[in-house]
């Protein structure tokens, strides 16, 4: 709550009469008064000159040495880092280099927009968020809110926002640049500073790829060395040095074009842009290094020295701390917008959560493609023949060919043939959706659950589901919400360090705010909600919000309630729509009848002769041709009820304040005010009682014919209430639970009639199952029987065989046993003839010649 004897505060200063140019009265009869403090002010002092214009050269160089070396080695720690980026930028597609897919002549090059689609998503909705059209930044006072805060807040709020919106006009170019490339890079950098010449704040986004950190660095802003590196042309180079930010020194001359990351030629491929490679503009590589060193001897304090690559040379160092800083913290002059945080120093992006899923997605994409291109273009073998050998002929679309062929072909389907190959599979195309979808599960920046839901459901419910299903983009806005902040604080102080406040009030027409408005807390921030991330979620609280108005309108202020619905709506002017506020005044009964048939509020005050007004009001009310009419009621009754209502209140009140003071012979209201006790709070709530059963009694005589009069007009009111609309979503509901419930009629009958079928059916299952087990058991029999007859056969048969074969067994057992005999005859008489002609050998002395067959011969 703000004091009335605050708005007197000020500070008593005296200047000179004479010095008359530094008062500017003002309209009220005020005057503002400037003042001269005759100092420098904090941007001017010496404390920010540029040391290396006094600094011995071999120092300088010493320094250019080791920071070079240790720039090369941060961008070396950093290569994968690099390489990561490009891959991302060429997986967008836009520059038609995207890796992978078919090499043959025609094959499909077409990428998936998965990373495409969520970059300018993000970004979309980010700028929204953060840059609205009336400025990013609005006042926030901590701590005792007094008027003098509040006007000091609210310019320099207006200053800053006409810096961000108007002045300028690059901030929201550089920062929706910045927007697109923070999901790909996984962080991109704001650079401010201040243009002396034309008085206002400089930025500059800078890509990932162009800030180096070292390898042992764990956050951006505690990083000990934050290298920029810088593309300057020779014309840049000169106004720096004309404006003497560098110190003018002979630099090599610009060669070839300077070295550029792989993203950064990456992107030229989006853009359509080639280099010349004559390097007309003199671009050339300069180092920025935000360090922590130790530069003047005097221990590690915070520097900003600038190092031109060429040449080797430093152009610049200058103290990174305030002069009245005894700790030396480091001035910010960057700002980190992240993705998703990680480990180390630098956030991670969509590369590096789903640069494989989003591989997948356009392999799988070109695949389908090109299997469909295969389909609609033939490819064949052809045979050779004719007076030609193989022809290679290309046949484009309408055109008729001849081809040749040889002896005794008379079928050209004899000469080609068709290859074939396999159609677009099903299979991957479904492979392919649950690719997408993963991938969009990983960072949903849409609303496509919201698709389907219920248009009649809460509105807690709908706003649940938003808060679920962004969950991941509230994290991510939240912390460009913080980055907000810290870019509007590094505002504040340039605005402090640096601001003229001629100059502005030159370019407005007046002075927004003052150069000393700056000096003192930070009480701006971020215009930007860092819990609402969407329209759809800021609708959807509004829409809460008037549901439980309209629920328990006296809890709530209705007008508030509708100007927020028509600020949220983005309504121009939304007071002009709505009906003036009327602050309620004290009239005669007349009036008051007037005021109500036209509508419009009226208010009973304690003073007024409440019977007065209530026979006033009760006789216009009950005349037909007047309150009574269809034509007036309508409007006239349900106002002048309630008033009848407030009239009925204050004469009973009033009554038995009345009655009370009548009987104890003081002043109530002063009474009321010098209750000190209990016991005397008692006595007079007895007192108050008493009076109160009278005046009780009273009223039923008083209001006899009242009760009756208001009855009717309650009743005429109801009759002539207009019927409310009829939400077009009842009906549709309605004929949707009439069509439901057809259906179900519908589908009861068809049940109804398939059981009846069923029944049926089953009984002459039933009957057919006894049938086939009847035939079943016949067969059964018939096959046993059967089965006997076979087993009898095969015994029999059986039988013969074993007869037939012992038959055969003894034939030749006989067989043999001749033929042994036979033997045996034969070699007996072999024998007896060869001992006879053994004995005639011996007798005669000589051999005979003679064989005896088998048998044996000694």
């Amino acid at each position: 709550m703000i004091e009335d004897e605050e708005m007197m505060e000020g500070e008593t200063v005296e200047f000179d009469g004479e010095d008359v140019t530094d008062v500017e009265d003002t309209e009220d009869g005020g005057a503002i008064v400037t003042l001269d403090e005759n100092g420098p002010a904090a941007g001017e002092s010496e404390f920010y000159d540029n040391l290396a214009e006094t600094m011995p050269e071999p120092d300088l160089k010493s320094l250019a040495s080791k920071f070079l070396e240790l720039i090369s080695r941060d961008k070396e720690a950093r290569k994968k880092r690099d390489e990561q980026y490009e891959e991302g930028i060429r997986r967008t597609g836009l520059g038609d280099d995207a890796p992978g897919g078919a090499q043959f002549n025609g094959a499909s090059k077409v990428v998936h927009p998965m990373m495409t689609e969520a970059c300018i998503d993000f970004a979309s909705r980010a700028i929204k968020e953060l840059l609205p059209p009336q400025g990013p930044a609005k006042d926030l006072i901590e701590g005792e809110v007094t008027i003098k805060k509040i006007q000091k807040a609210k310019r320099k709020t207006s200053l800053m926002n006409w810096q961000l919106t108007v002045q300028s006009q690059e901030f929201r170019s550089e920062l929706e640049q910045l927007l697109t490339q923070v999901p790909l890079g996984g962080a991109q950098y704001l650079k401010m500073s201040w243009d002396e010449a034309r008085n206002r704040p400089g930025f500059l986004a800078v890509m990932i790829d162009d800030m180096y950190l070292p390898f042992a660095a764990t956050n951006f802003y505690s990083a000990q060395r934050k290298t920029h590196v810088q593309y300057l042309t020779q014309l840049d180079y000169e106004q720096r040095v004309e404006s003497g930010m560098y110190r003018d020194v002979d630099l090599t001359p610009a060669g070839q074009e300077p070295e550029r990351s792989a993203a950064d030629v990456a992107n030229d491929k989006i853009e359509g842009r080639n280099d010349t490679s004559y390097n007309e503009d003199g671009l050339r590589t300069v180092f920025e290094c935000h360090v922590i060193a130790d530069v003047e001897g005097d221990g590690n304090a915070p520097y900003i020295i600038t190092i031109d690559k060429p040449s080797s040379k430093v152009l610049a160092i200058y103290r990174n701390w305030d002069e009245e800083d005894d700790s030396r913290e480091p001035l910010d002059w960057f700002v980190e917008f992240p993705f998703i945080p990680w480990r180390g120093a630098y956030p991670i992006g969509l590369p590096h959560m789903i640069g494989g899923l989003s591989a997948a997605a356009t392999g799988a994409l070109r695949a389908l493609m090109d299997s469909a291109h295969i389909q609609n273009v033939p490819t064949m073998l052809k045979l050779k023949g004719g007076t030609r050998g193989g022809q290679s002929l290309n046949i484009q679309p309408t055109q008729v060919e001849e081809i040749e062929g040889g002896l005794n072909v008379d079928d050209v389907r004899k000469l080609a043939m068709p290859i074939p190959f396999n159609p677009p599979s099903p299979t991957l195309f479904q492979l392919l959706g649950f690719v997408v979808d993963a991938g969009k599960g990983v960072v949903r920046t849409s609303m496509d659950n919201l698709a389907d839901q219920n248009p009649n459901a809460p509105v807690g419910t709908t706003l649940a589901l938003i808060q679920e299903g962004m969950v991941v983009f509230s994290s991510i806005h939240s912390r460009l919400h913080n980055s907000m902040a810290r870019m509007l604080r590094i505002l504040h102080r340039l605005n402090a360090m640096y601001l003229d406040d001629s100059d502005v009030k030159q370019e407005v027409g007046e002075v927004l705010a003052t150069r000393a408005d700056f000096e003192g807390p930070m009480d701006v921030v971020p215009v930007s909600d860092p819990a609402i991330f969407s329209e759809s979620q800021r609708f959807a609280q509004v829409q809460a919000v008037s549901q439980r108005a309209a629920a328990l309108p006296q809890l709530y202020n209705l007008r508030k309630v509708e100007e927020r619905l028509l600020e949220t709506l983005r309504v121009p002017n939304p007071s002009e729509l709505l009906v003036p506020p009327m602050e309620p005044k004290q009239q005669n009964a007349v009036n008051e009848n007037v005021a109500a048939t036209m509508g419009r509020p009226i208010v009973a005050f304690p003073e007024q002769d409440h019977i007065a007004h209530l026979k006033t009001h009760l006789a216009y009310m009950t005349n037909p041709a007047l309150g009574g009419s269809q034509l007036i009621a309508p409007a006239y009754l349900p106002v002048i009820l309630g008033h009848i209502k407030e009239h009925l209140a204050l004469w009973y009140a009033s009554s038995v304040l009345e009655l009370a003071e009548d009987t104890s012979g003081i002043d109530i209201s002063e009474d009321m005010k010098n209750l000190k006790d209990d016991e005397a709070r008692r006595a007079f709530d007895r007192m108050l009682a008493e009076a109160s059963q009278s005046v009780v009694t009273d009223a039923a005589e008083v209001f006899a014919s009242l009760p009756p009069v208001i009855a009717q007009a309650m009743q005429m009111m109801q009759q002539l209430a207009p019927q409310p609309p009829q939400d077009p979503r009842t009906a549709i509901e309605g004929q949707k639970l009439q069509a439901q419930q057809q259906r179900d009629q519908a589908q009861m009958q068809l049940d109804g009639q398939r059981a009846q079928m069923d029944a049926q059916n089953e009984a002459q299952r039933t009957q057919l199952d006894g049938q086939k087990l009847q035939i079943e058991g016949q067969k059964m029999q018939a096959e046993a029987a059967k089965s006997q007859a076979e087993m009898q056969l095969q015994a029999q048969k059986l039988q013969i065989e074993q007869q037939l074969e012992q038959m055969k067994q003894d034939r030749e057992d006989a067989r043999k046993s001749a033929e042994l005999n036979a033997r045996m005859t034969t070699n007996q008489q072999d024998n007896a003839t060869a001992m006879a002609i053994a004995q005639a050998e011996i007798a005669t002395g000589e051999r005979v010649a003679l064989s005896t067959g088998s048998g044996i011969n000694p």
